[in-house]
């Protein structure tokens, strides 16, 4: 079940959006502040080594990273990984259809 996914990461800054209310407490512990908009949750980083430790906190809370076009959230923890700043598997998220998705661990 997607609890909440990274759907922006491509600079500096970390968009999460979540569907569970109960991770409110634990991203806000990570650094996030909640956005304007409803269940967006926003950090902004200073370079690739604390996005690579952010995103490592993430994945502990089950978060995943969207797949999609250029440089999405998949895509960026890919690159961190092949610049060893981080190492395993992830959880990632591909919509099939609006509101359908399909959960893969990369």
């Amino acid at each position: 079940m997607l609890k909440a996914y990274v759907e922006r990461a491509d600079g500096d800054s970390i968009r999460v959006r979540i569907m569970d209310n109960p991770l409110d407490s634990p991203l806000r512990a990570i650094g996030f502040l909640k956005a304007a908009e409803k269940d967006i949750y926003v950090l902004h980083v200073a370079d690739d080594k604390q996005k690579a430790k952010v995103f490592d906190e993430l994945r502990s809370l089950r978060v995943a990273f969207s797949a999609g076009k250029e440089w999405c959230p998949s895509e960026v923890f890919e690159y961190l990984r092949d610049e060893q700043l981080l190492s395993g598997k992830f959880l990632r998220v591909a919509w099939t259809q609006l509101g359908q998705y399909v959960l893969v661990n990369a």
